[in-house]
């Protein structure tokens, strides 16, 4: 896009860390991307078969292109996230409905479903700074690119 239009300006992306339940444990931390134009947080083959989870059904997932071929099938489930940040603040443990991806060709995705509904998103993009509040407790998100 930048050879085509040069002042477009670069992406702007959220990221966070989160840990998911894996039976009795937690995962290590991972970096998710904060997507607020997802619904449903997306969760990659690889991670899926790592957690626990309560598997609802079969769907596809399309994005722009809305042809059959570029589906993307998952399955839906319960699952169990935990949003944390470097300060030690938690969101505690959520019970979320996520599309367990078929692959590992996604990153893992955070959406608004069963999770970021719950919060308020503040994101100051000219400062490139952001953070989500929950209860009067500011969690600050890990980076932004």
């Amino acid at each position: 896009m930048l050879r085509k239009i040069p002042d477009y300006g670069g992406l702007f992306r959220v990221w966070c860390i989160v840990k998911l339940k894996g039976g009795e444990n937690w995962t290590p931390i991972k970096d998710a991307l904060i997507d607020t134009g997802a619904h449903t947080t997306i969760i990659p083959s690889s991670l899926s078969e790592q957690i626990e989870k309560e598997v609802l059904g079969d769907h596809s997932v399309k994005g722009l292109v809305a042809k059959e071929e570029c589906a993307l099938p998952v399955k839906v489930a319960w699952v169990w996230i935990n949003i944390v940040d470097r300060e030690g603040n938690e969101t505690g443990e959520l019970k979320i409905r996520a599309y367990l991806a078929s692959t590992d060709e996604v990153p893992l995705i955070i959406g608004f479903k069963d999770l970021l509904e719950k919060f308020k998103l503040f994101v100051d993009v000219p400062e490139r700074t952001g953070y989500i509040e929950k209860e009067n407790t500011v969690m600050m998100p890990t980076r932004f690119t």
